[in-house]
């Protein structure tokens, strides 16, 4: 792994992943870093399971699924894992609120024409949908 990709990769993180993912850019403004085949597997949640593709998450008029949530205050993410081989990657982001772990995302890359692209998501919700905490992780 070059120091210089996983730089590159927490950048991309940092400055689009989690402001599209948790805040919510204007639909039109969905960052370039996101690759057009972009998808996003579902386990149970809220209800729903399954695949949401870039053209589905991004549609302004898609109403069976909620919007990013705006981050708060008191919410933070970590990289607690970022793995390179070759032209795949590979990052798990914890979003962390209140002190305590809500999401586990597992964010894969692809090095397209020496450009990295969020390619897809798959994530964990540590808590009951009716925001009873079961489940959630104190942090320490």
């Amino acid at each position: 792994m070059s120091e210089k990709d996983r730089r590159q990769l927490l950048r991309i993180l940092e400055d689009s992943y989690v402001l599209d993912m948790y805040v919510g850019r204007v639909k039109k403004n969905v960052s370039p870093h996101f690759h057009a085949a972009f998808q996003i597997l579902l386990p149970s949640f809220d209800g729903r399971s399954g695949q949401i593709t870039d053209a589905e998450w991004w549609k302004p008029d898609l109403s069976d699924t909620p919007p990013p949530k705006a981050i708060q205050p008191d919410q933070h993410f970590n990289c607690s894992v970022l793995d390179i081989t070759g032209k795949a990657a590979v990052c798990k982001v914890e979003a962390i609120r209140d002190g305590r772990l809500r999401y586990t995302d597992y964010v894969t890359f692809l090095k397209i024409n020496r450009e990295w692209k969020v390619v897809g998501k798959v994530f964990h919700q540590h808590f009951a949908p009716d925001n009873s905490q079961e489940g959630a992780c104190e942090i320490s």
